[in-house]
């Protein structure tokens, strides 16, 4: 079984980092994912803050295909929102050369709504007050799998954040053709040609979203992402050893 319960410390990291965003439900990984910073803006921690030779430590989150479910945050610093897409691979464990698909995207409000800056007082271990609702889809396939959060910020530094779950899609057997279908994870701000440079204050529009949608605020407001963001592929990350997960 690749999913325990024990906690492995990933570059000295054992407890929250002092700063930003966690993703709090679906409870993610205890490591690579207790990390509340962006991804390094080469790309080097892509995906999951997994750096080379890191494990992936934690206990699959049972879904039921068809269900819905909640995803909600802990820290302060939400950066007067921004936008969100919750994702889901295969693959175990996951790599640089992973491909994501997309079960929700949330345009604006992400993770906290109508909040103009950060919440006050300072707080990492706050339990965020939004959630946000998506369903698993009924035609995907079952088995073990890692659910993302990944988050563009709309107020300060131009970053790319995200965090990872395990968790176990169960039901009766789907389609890969349906998981196909799906658009692909967008990222932005990791060393590829796609940016949110010139986008400070405002939410960004995914390129794909997909069909579950949830929109806050002015759509009129919100602006696309700059460069070659259609595919939202991967990063170009070379020369790493994948990480894997803990026996």
């Amino acid at each position: 079984m690749f999913f325990t319960k024990s906690v492995l410390a990933v570059g000295g990291l054992a407890t929250l980092s002092q700063a930003h965003m966690l993703l709090g439900n679906p409870p993610p990984y205890t490591s690579p994912s207790l990390v509340q910073d962006p991804l390094d803006p080469t790309g080097a921690n892509f995906p999951c803050q997994a750096r080379a030779g890191a494990q992936y430590v934690g206990t699959a989150t049972p879904m039921e295909k068809g269900s819905t479910q909640i995803m909600n945050f802990i820290g302060s610093a939400v950066h007067g929102g921004g936008s969100c897409q919750i994702s889901i691979t295969y693959d175990n464990p996951p790599t640089p050369a992973s491909v994501w698909k997309v079960l929700h995207s949330i345009q604006g409000g992400c993770p906290a709504r109508n909040q103009a800056g950060n919440i006050q007082p300072d707080n990492a271990a706050l339990v965020g007050t939004d959630n946000y609702e998506y369903t698993i889809p009924a035609d995907i396939p079952t088995g073990n799998a890692t659910i993302a959060w990944t988050w563009v910020n709309k107020i300060g530094n131009r970053e790319f954040y995200m965090n990872c779950a395990p968790v176990s899609i169960e039901g009766p057997e789907g389609s890969q053709d349906a998981l196909a279908a799906l658009p692909d994870m967008f990222t932005a701000n990791i060393g590829g040609d796609c940016t949110t440079v010139g986008a400070d204050s405002k939410d960004i529009l995914f390129p794909n979203p997909g069909n579950s949608v949830e929109t806050n605020g002015d759509v009129s407001a919100m602006v696309p992402p700059t460069g070659n963001c259609g595919g939202a592929a991967a990063p170009a990350v070379r020369g790493r050893r994948a990480a894997k997960f803990a026996a």
